[in-house]
């Protein structure tokens, strides 16, 4: 009984979940006559909607954007927090505390904070509407919690690993890379999916640090669905169901590690 009462709760939430999903392709795939009637009208599907997307709207190109920044953003965060996180849980460095505690505060601050002095920095760097201007506004905000989760990661793994590598002749770096970097999987994948998932629907830094319309990222693409004149309830539909589907796949693909990094990682 009870395990019959624990699945129909399951079921329940599962639905509750994915309801907001359903409706959005549900809505994605109605007519624009059909959009604001009735949910349960009948209706004949279409796929206009997907179709406007990339040929009025240019959301392949925003996608592209998008995917560039997040898997460069991704490329930079991951080696880094890695060799942060294992520095500051394995060296005996001065502060080590405090320096811990500034990584936090630099994480819960609020990024619009961030946004007047880091558009100084990248105005004179000269990478103001370019993506390496984005990409450097997502790094101030994706690397604090990254270095975090890779430090209470790292600190969590026993020492005698590295100390019987070092017993085989292996150097630090050597210990590093071939012994504890392949166990640190877990925790890569927490980091990567947070950090994917942030930089991929981040929109702050994007709208503020690249104004070309070439550079827009998906989340600014989005942004422009919604005009004084009218809202393209369909397109914004059907964004939000393509936009999804990356984060879904690396979920899904990803769970288990996801799942057991956050246990030992906290």
């Amino acid at each position: 009984m009870k395990g019959l009462l624990n699945y129909l709760i399951l079921v329940i939430l599962v639905i509750f979940m994915m309801s907001p999903i359903v409706w959005m392709f549900v809505l994605s795939m109605k007519p624009e006559t059909a959009i604001l009637g009735p949910p349960l009208d009948p209706f004949e599907p279409t796929s206009a909607h997907y179709i406007n997307l990339f040929g009025q709207f240019g959301f392949g190109r925003a996608i592209q954007n998008s995917l560039i920044v997040a898997l460069v953003v991704l490329a930079i965060t991951i080696p880094v927090a890695s060799l942060a996180g294992y520095g500051l849980s394995r060296f005996p460095i001065p502060g080590v505390q405090w320096i811990l505690v500034f990584i936090l505060f630099c994480k819960i601050i609020v990024p619009a904070i961030l946004l007047l002095p880091l558009y100084e920095i990248v105005k004179t760097l000269g990478l103001l509407n370019t993506i390496a201007g984005i990409v450097l506004g997502h790094l101030s905000w994706q690397l604090p919690f990254a270095i975090l989760i890779m430090e209470s990661f790292c600190k969590g793994m026993p020492k005698e690993i590295e100390e019987a590598a070092w017993l085989d002749g292996f150097s630090r770096f050597e210990t590093f890379w071939k012994i504890v970097f392949p166990l640190m999987a877990p925790g890569i994948a927490v980091v990567g999916l947070f950090t994917f998932g942030g930089s991929w629907g981040e929109f702050l830094f994007a709208v503020s640090f690249a104004y070309g319309s070439s550079l827009r990222t998906g989340p600014v693409q989005i942004s422009l669905m919604t005009t004084t004149y009218k809202v393209y309830w369909g397109e914004l539909a059907a964004s939000g169901i393509l936009w999804s589907i990356p984060i879904i796949i690396i979920a899904v693909l990803f769970h288990r590690h996801m799942t057991r990094g956050i246990r030992l990682g906290f």
